[in-house]
Parts: structure tokens; sequence; C-alpha cells
């Protein structure tokens, strides 16, 4: 099964439209315009209509959760354009045959079993049609990269990235300072002296677990920053995976920056990886180039439209 740009995430936007005398007012902002994308307006009525799906979350995370389905909004725009100048054509029995292949999975799926799609689309903050999107989208980028992936490219990034596919992991625990709601350099300049200040703490003999447990922003401080078993292949940014698999146990790293902030980070254990052969494993490889060719390509676009954010 191929992979899916789809927006996962876990709020909902709680919006409550007066009546009467308030209706000009409502739809003043409803036409509100968000940010544009080579001219093209994102409103706060299409953000509200991708909000939709979400039901019954704590609202103090709303504004992180806004800005990530603002910025998947943009990417939508951006792969758009990219797909119409590139002459890439997805037709719907193609996506349709990859949601066919999806719900025969699930079908076969124990944990699944009994559950529709929708429901399991609805359940991450989705639906069919975000999902057709990201399917239209994730078609269209393999065609386009599809020469690029033969066996010699795929080999060669095998070589020099073994450890992405042979099962080798870490156990981590790490100190979370989160500066995603900081608006200002005195905030995360702060924050970037608080890291470092418990940095020296640890190295004159304080206990990593008991730190965490003070500061740590992360809910696994509960747990002294335990966040098990890492492979070089997974969800966390690569600056944390990088500094991860470069420590030796016992060791804790220099502050890293990531998205979320600034963390510590202190290897307890590591399980060798397998024995494995290109063969064994070129889907995966595939992916993983994929993956890697999709980012630069989005960077690119990014950097090349013209994006106004009204905020």
């Amino acid at each position: 099964m191929k992979r899916y740009f789809i927006p996962l995430l876990s709020c909902l936007l709680v919006i409550s439209f007066l009546r009467g005398a308030l209706s000009a007012e409502k739809k003043h902002q409803n036409e509100e315009v968000l940010a544009t994308v080579n001219g093209k307006k994102i409103t706060q009525a299409d953000l509200a209509n991708r909000l939709e799906t979400f039901r019954n979350t704590d609202a103090e995370i709303l504004d992180t959760i806004k800005q990530e389905i603002l910025d998947q909004m943009i990417t939508d725009i951006l792969l758009e354009e990219f797909i119409d100048r590139q002459g890439l054509v997805v037709v719907p029995e193609e996506i349709e045959r990859e949601v066919d292949q999806v719900r025969g999975n699930m079908t076969g799926n124990q944990k699944d079993s009994g559950q529709s799609l929708e429901k399991v689309l609805a359940s991450i903050g989705s639906n069919m049609g975000e999902f057709k999107r990201s399917i239209k989208h994730s078609l269209a980028l393999e065609k386009y990269f599809n020469n690029k992936l033969d066996d010699r490219t795929l080999e060669k990034y095998f070589d020099g990235n073994k450890s992405l596919f042979n099962g080798e992991s870490v156990k981590v625990s790490h100190i979370l300072i989160d500066t995603r709601n900081m608006k200002t350099q005195e905030e995360l300049s702060h924050a970037q002296e608080q890291i470092k200040s418990i940095k020296k703490e640890i190295d004159i003999g304080a206990a990593f677990d008991e730190m965490a447990n003070k500061y740590s922003s992360c809910p696994s401080a509960q747990n002294g920053g335990d966040l098990g078993f890492i492979q070089r292949k997974g969800n966390l940014a690569k600056s944390f995976l990088d500094m991860a698999f470069s420590l030796r146990i016992g060791q804790i790293s220099e502050p890293v920056q990531t998205e979320y902030g600034y963390h510590l980070i202190k290897v307890t254990e590591k399980k060798e990886g397998a024995h494995v052969k290109f063969g064994d494993v070129k889907e995966k490889v595939r992916l993983a180039v994929l993956d890697e060719e999709t980012l630069k390509l989005l960077s690119q676009l990014h950097k090349a439209a013209q994006i106004v954010i009204n905020q």
C-alpha cells in the first residue's frame, strides 16, 4: 500500500455563529482571507470546512492545530499547481483502485475488522475527500519520480543507509522545552538558556529522569522522559534521530532543536540491526527515497512560491 499525505491532527475548532443582527459579521468572518498562495486565497470558511470532522477536543491547542491545517492547505495548493504544470494525470479509476485496496487490507486486518474506512479516517481527523486528494498527490508524485527510482539509485541509497532498514534501534529518554507557542525572540532565548542550564545541572550530578519529571514539557516527563525504543526511520525529527543514533549508551546530548523546541537526549539501551539484503527490503528503500525526494520537492515549492499569511 502506498503512503498518502494525510494530516494527522487531533483538535476541533468550535465555531459558533451568532444569528440575527450578527449575520453580516458571520459572513465577513467567513470571507476573511487567512493566506494567499501564488494569488490563490485560503479563507476562514475554507479552514472551517477542513475542521468539520473534529469533535470534543481541548481548545487549548487550537492555535497549533489551526496552523497545522493551514500549512497542509498551503501544501495542497502547491502540489496541485505542480501536478498541473508537469502534466501529471491521475484518473479517478486509479484513485478508486487505491481506496478499494485500503478497504481490502482493512478487512483482512484483525485490528481494523468491523471498522469502516470512513470511521478510521474520522478518528484521525480526516475524511474521504482529503484521503482521495492525498492518494492523487501520492500517485502523481510516484509518476514524476518514477525514472529517478531505478534499481541502481535505490541500491546506492540502501548501501549508505542500512540502519534505516535493518531494525537497529535505541532506547531513549529526553527532556523537552516546548517553544511552539513562543512568539518573541526573548522567549526563545530564554528557552535556549533554560535547556543549557538543565544540561549543566545534569553534568554536575542531577539525575536525568528527575530533571525530566521536573522540567520537560513532553507527556513522557512522568516516566522520566522515557520514549522507549526508536528506529532510524520514524516520525521523529531528523535532527533528533541523528543525535540519538550517534550517542553511546548513557551519554547525554547537547541541546538539540526541532520544530517542537529544545531537547536533551539520553540513550539508555541499544539493539543491533540484523543482516539484510537489498532485495529483501527493496520496496521499503523505494518508499524511503520517495519520501526524501518529496520533502526536497516540497521545500523547493515553498521557497519558490509567493505565500502571504495574514495573521
